[in-house]
């Protein structure tokens, strides 16, 4: 677990809502500014998580990411998961 697996699926989750602000606007933009705040709550609460080494709550943060991501699974540059270790 790695403060890099957060940044990757929260910008990619960014830059896919940034995409339907675009074609949403003005429509979605509240809509927009409350999934975009979402995210980038989710992903300062991974990189805590991961700077105090709560692996659980590192977990449930990347995990509420990439199912804000699941929309845009096809998508070419969506990042793939990290590996998860095997538990000891």
């Amino acid at each position: 677990m790695t403060l890099q697996n957060g940044v990757r699926i929260y910008q990619f989750v960014r830059d896919r809502l940034d995409d339907q602000r675009e074609e949403q606007h003005p429509h979605g933009h509240e809509a927009y500014v409350d999934a975009w705040r979402k995210a980038a709550g989710l992903s300062q609460d991974h990189a805590t998580a991961v700077q105090n080494g709560d692996t659980d709550e590192a977990e449930r943060a990347l995990q509420e990411l990439y199912a804000m991501a699941d929309e845009w699974k096809h998508h070419p540059e969506y990042p793939a998961a990290p590996a998860v270790p095997p538990a000891a």
